[in-house]
C-alpha cells in the first residue's frame, strides 16, 4: 500500500495542473493582501475564495483522476493486492498531494504578508474541505460508471453545497420570518460542510456581531466547548460516511 501511494503521489506531483493550481492559489492569496490595506479584510477575502475554489477543484480533480486511472486500477487488481489497499492508496495519493499543494501555497502567502495569526484556522478548514469533498467525489466516481454523468453530478453537487443549499435556507427563513427559527437554521447548517467551516472561521475572527440576532445565537451555541466539539464531530462524519460508502462501492465494483 505504501509503495502504491508513493508512486501515485509522485506521479500526480508531476502534473502541470497541480503545479498551476498551487501557483494560482499563491498568486490569488498574495494579490488580496496587495489589494486590501487591512490584514483582516484580506484574510476574510482569502477564506471566502477558498470556500468556493477548494470544493470545486477537489471534487472535479478527484473524479477525473479516478476515471482516468481505470486501466491502472485494473492492472493492480490482477496482482495479489487487497482491494481496500488499492482504494486507500488511490484516495490518499490524491488527497495528500492536494493538501500539500494547497497548504504550501496558502501558508507561504500568509507567512509573507501577514502575522500568521489565522494560519492554523485556515489550515484546519482546508484540511476538512479537502477530505470531505474528496470522499464525496470518490463515492460518485466509484458508484457511477459513466465518466460524463459522474462529472456532471459532481459539478451539480459542488454548486448545490456552494449556493443552492444556502439559497433554500434563506427562502425558508424568509417564508417563516414570523417565527423564531434561528436555532433551526443553525441545525440546517450541519448538513452543509462549507457552512460549518464558515461558521468556525467567523467566530475565530470574532465578527459574529455583524450577523445580528442569528450571530448572537450562533455565538452562544458554537462559542461553548460542546458546540465546537459537535461541529468537529459532524465534519469528521462528513469525511467518514462518504469514504466508507466509496470503499464499499470500490470493493464490489466489477472492472
Amino acid at each position: 500500500m505504501n509503495k502504491i501511494t508513493k508512486y501515485l503521489s509522485l506521479n500526480i506531483l508531476k502534473s502541470r495542473f497541480i503545479l498551476g493550481y498551487g501557483l494560482i492559489l499563491f498568486t490569488m492569496c498574495s494579490g488580496l493582501f496587495f489589494i486590501s490595506n487591512d490584514q483582516d479584510k484580506a484574510i476574510i477575502g482569502i477564506h471566502n475564495v477558498l470556500l468556493i475554489l477548494i470544493p470545486l477543484v477537489v471534487m472535479i480533480y478527484t473524479v477525473s483522476q479516478i476515471y482516468n486511472a481505470t486501466d491502472f486500477i485494473r492492472l493492480l487488481l490482477t496482482q495479489p493486492i487487497k482491494r481496500k489497499f488499492i482504494f486507500f492508496s488511490q484516495f490518499l495519493s490524491n488527497t495528500l498531494v492536494l493538501l500539500l499543494v494547497q497548504t504550501l501555497a496558502i501558508s507561504l502567502s500568509l507567512i509573507l504578508f501577514s502575522d500568521g495569526s489565522y494560519l492554523l484556522t485556515i489550515f484546519i478548514n482546508v484540511f476538512f474541505l479537502t477530505l470531505i469533498f474528496s470522499s464525496i467525489s470518490s463515492l460518485i466516481a466509484y458508484r457511477i460508471n459513466e465518466k460524463v454523468r459522474g462529472i456532471g453530478i459532481t459539478i451539480f453537487l459542488g454548486i448545490y453545497f456552494l449556493a443552492i443549499y444556502d439559497g433554500l435556507i434563506l427562502l425558508l427563513i424568509q417564508a417563516m420570518s414570523d417565527y423564531p427559527i434561528e436555532k433551526f437554521g443553525i441545525v440546517l447548517c450541519l448538513f452543509n460542510p462549507i457552512d460549518l467551516c464558515r461558521m468556525l472561521f467567523i467566530f475565530k475572527m470574532d465578527i459574529s456581531a455583524l450577523m445580528g440576532l442569528t450571530g448572537a445565537i450562533m455565538q452562544q451555541f458554537i462559542g461553548s466547548n460542546l458546540g465546537s466539539i459537535l461541529i468537529y464531530a459532524v465534519l469528521f462524519i462528513w469525511i467518514l460516511v462518504p469514504l466508507a460508502l466509496a470503499s464499499k462501492c470500490f470493493i464490489k465494483k466489477d472492472y
